[in-house]
């Protein structure tokens, strides 16, 4: 008599964002493909971030369909969440979409679990998230600031291997190097460190032996040309790089500097040590990047009060002159 494996456990994972909420996603992804090992479990989201979480192992399927599936009639949407048979479906966003999608699967056999956070909390929202999760059986509750599992892309590493163009070397980099993320045109001024000082500190860091590389997407252009044209051997690599590139340069980087940018969670949940540089009286510890490293937040009134010399010494402070290319 032939015995017919039980069919495996479906999971939805629902998510929409922008990049630092889908970076802190993959704390929640990692905790959720732990406790469903056997599961399939299906990521739905949208279109912008599709080219990094394809790559992400906590999922089986990636579908970019979340905005259209929210467009279709109720009826529509309650026969397609009927025939989907999702056993547990995670909303870690709590976006209209999703609440639409929610009214449809309550019709349906699938668990609805909430976990996104809650944006009037004073939390952490990796802290939220993990609590949440926490209350739906997986892992604990209770999370203090800085304790909540963080994300990390160290499975970057894995398609590195199958694609050198995430590799420093690609880039042109052989030794040791520090990323600036700094704030593009769409930020104002209020919130921009001052270009110079951005300069300034290319500069010192080229006599300690270590190549600034300026990366970020096309508003950053014009501040990574004046970087590099200012300090001969800063390498512009703005616009040059795709999000799974960066994050393979965030896991060999010695150190990371940024203001409050989205791009600065990718590099710090890929592996790297990093400066925050925040506008304010008091440290953003609730909007502070995750991962395995240590992150600085360096915060004043006016950000043109952090020296350059204040930052370098952050950088020391963190470890990073101390780290090599090849440690991640």
């Amino acid at each position: 008599m032939i015995e017919h494996e039980p069919p495996k456990e479906q999971v939805l994972v629902v998510h929409e964002g922008d990049l630092r909420a889908t970076v802190r996603m993959m704390a929640a992804a990692r905790l959720i493909r732990e406790h469903h090992r056997k599961a399939r479990i299906t990521f739905l989201t949208t279109p912008e971030y599709e080219g990094l979480v394809k790559y992400c192992p906590y999922f089986n399927a990636v579908e970019t369909t979340l905005r259209e599936t929210a467009k279709k009639g109720f009826i529509e949407r309650v026969k397609l969440a009927r025939a989907s048979k999702f056993d547990f479906v995670y909303d870690l966003c709590a976006s209209d979409a999703a609440r639409k999608l929610k009214g449809a699967m309550r019709l349906s056999r699938g668990q609805w679990i909430d976990s996104a956070p809650d944006p009037k909390s004073p939390d952490h929202p990796s802290e939220q998230i993990a609590d949440q999760l926490g209350r739906a059986g997986i892992g604990r509750t209770g999370h203090r600031l800085g304790e909540a599992p963080p994300p990390m892309l160290d499975w970057v590493d894995f398609v590195a291997k199958r694609s050198r163009t995430l590799e420093p070397a690609y880039f042109g980099l052989q030794d040791r190097y520090a990323l600036f993320a700094p704030a593009g045109d769409e930020f104002q001024p209020a919130f921009r460190w001052p270009k110079e000082r951005w300069a300034s500190l290319a500069h010192a860091l080229k006599e300690q032996g270590v190549e600034p590389v300026i990366v970020g997407g096309p508003s950053a252009r014009e501040i990574g040309r004046y970087i590099a044209h200012v300090t001969p051997g800063a390498r512009d690599l703005t616009g040059r790089a795709n999000l799974v590139q960066l994050a393979g340069l965030g896991r060999k980087a010695s150190f990371s500097f940024g203001e409050d940018v989205d791009l600065l969670h990718l590099l710090v949940a890929a592996g790297s040590s990093a400066v925050m540089f925040h506008p304010g009286a008091e440290a953003p510890h609730m909007a502070s990047p995750r991962g395995p490293e240590s992150v600085i937040l360096m915060h004043a009134p006016t950000l043109a009060q952090i020296s350059v010399a204040e930052a370098v010494q952050s950088m020391r402070v963190a470890g990073g002159f101390a780290r090599s290319p090849e440690a991640a």
